[in-house]
């Protein structure tokens, strides 16, 4: 596959745009799912799997312009905003080849798994001024079901010619490959036979979950709730930093003031007295929490996005830093989190943990996983019930690991989608 860059040596496009996001990122920057295509070709020391060459090279066959973007769609877009559009950045060379099926352009946003409405009827619109046939792009992103929203969105709108659209989970080979950095280190994370002698050597201090939030999110303040109303908060190591008395409107409810006062009295509640907030977010995103591990007997996973009406399947770097560390896991995510964790080849814990909760709506979703939670705290040997998971933990772990030794799926089917389309034309 030939890959075509403005910038060679940072693997960038797009770079007459200055912008930069509210973080201070770059509005454009590299391609996450290549960078794992390439991490993939490293481990696996092949050659001439993939092509990197300047922009000015000519190339036989067609070639990817890869790019990534960060934040919500609003702000790489351009749409309803003071930028100017994504596609008024493409050079003139890009554009003609893109008209003509020679190049396509992949638009990657695999760290957020955002699905803003206005999405699909953008693209096709920008398409269209920019007399772009849709076939030519390719959008990824970290929302694994995108496609069910974008078929649904197009066969609505008796969209004909589409564009490519690629549900992909980069977290899950960011967290391998931090796992394996970790383990050429003199402190690697755990093993299954560390964890459990020091549960026994440690037992009357171990708490039956951890549930770690830092960003206040309005799914995590009302899950937060359901814990203090469930009288579960002693049985935890749970974090949580101090909201404000506003409504916390979420899925159609809202919190009145005086429970928000009430709720709020004893927070935050900091894991180890220490605080979540004092440095920048890169730090936490890299940071394995292996000590909260061998301290609890299992996790609620906080993901970043809970609600039902965002229509996304989105799972972060949360959900395999767990993995990573062995330890069973609740998901207080999407709902059907741990259906997709089965589909892409984990094993999850019912018949051990109550997984029920995982098809509920949203806050039918969140006060079980409370009755879940409890279930597990009064099994009396929770010794006997973590030794009996080790051959799923021992799975899921390695599962993880493998994913740098294996070329991910969906950059095989964008090379048979793009392989596909450009034959077409000759």
């Amino acid at each position: 596959m030939n890959f075509l860059f403005e910038d060679f040596d940072n693997w960038g496009n797009l770079i007459s745009c200055e912008d930069v996001n509210p973080s201070g990122i770059r509005r454009f920057t590299r391609s996450p799912l290549l960078n794992a295509a390439s991490i993939y070709h490293s481990f696996n020391k092949l050659n001439n799997f993939i092509q990197y060459k300047n922009s000015d090279e000519d190339v036989d066959g067609y070639y990817i312009i890869s790019l990534g973007v960060n934040h919500s769609p609003e702000d790489w877009t351009g749409y309803n905003s003071n930028k100017k559009s994504l596609f008024s950045y493409i050079s003139e060379k890009y554009l003609a080849d893109i008209k003509i099926g020679k190049a396509f352009l992949l638009i990657d946003q695999s760290f957020e798994g955002y699905q803003s409405s206005w999405l699909w009827d953008w693209f096709h619109t920008e398409c269209s001024i920019f007399e772009i046939p849709p076939k030519q792009i390719i959008y990824v992103t970290g929302n694994m079901i995108v496609d069910v929203f974008y078929n649904d969105w197009a066969n609505a709108n008796n969209i004909s010619e589409r564009i490519k659209v690629v549900g992909y989970s980069h977290f899950e080979l960011d967290m391998a490959m931090e796992c394996y950095r970790k383990g050429e280190t003199e402190n690697p994370l755990h093993s299954f036979n560390d964890n459990l002698n020091y549960k026994l050597e440690n037992i009357n201090q171990i708490k039956t979950y951890a549930c770690l939030n830092k960003r206040l999110r309005n799914h995590r303040i009302w899950f937060y709730k359901y814990l203090y109303h469930s009288g579960l908060l002693e049985k935890g190591l749970v974090s949580m930093n101090k909201f404000g008395e506003f409504s916390h409107y979420f899925e159609g409810k809202e919190m009145s003031k005086l429970e928000v006062s009430i709720i709020t009295k004893n927070l935050p509640l900091l894991v180890y007295d220490k605080r979540n907030d004092e440095l920048d977010d890169n730090f936490y995103i890299r940071r394995f929490n292996d000590q909260v591990c061998l301290d609890t007997f299992m996790t609620v996973i906080s993901e970043a996005q809970c609600n039902d009406s965002d229509n996304t399947m989105f799972l972060s770097e949360k959900t395999f830093k767990v993995i990573a560390c062995r330890h069973p896991f609740i998901i207080m995510g999407n709902k059907d989190s741990m259906r997709m964790m089965r589909e892409i080849g984990y094993k999850t814990f019912d018949g051990f943990i109550d997984e029920s909760y995982d098809e509920l709506p949203a806050h039918e979703r969140l006060q079980y996983i409370t009755e879940s939670i409890r279930k597990v705290d009064n099994i009396k040997d929770k010794i006997e019930w973590y030794k009996s998971m080790e051959d799923i933990l021992e799975h899921n772990y390695n599962t993880l690991i493998n994913k740098l030794y294996k070329i991910p799926k969906e950059f095989n089917d964008i090379q048979k989608y793009c392989q596909t389309i450009y034959k077409k034309l000759l």
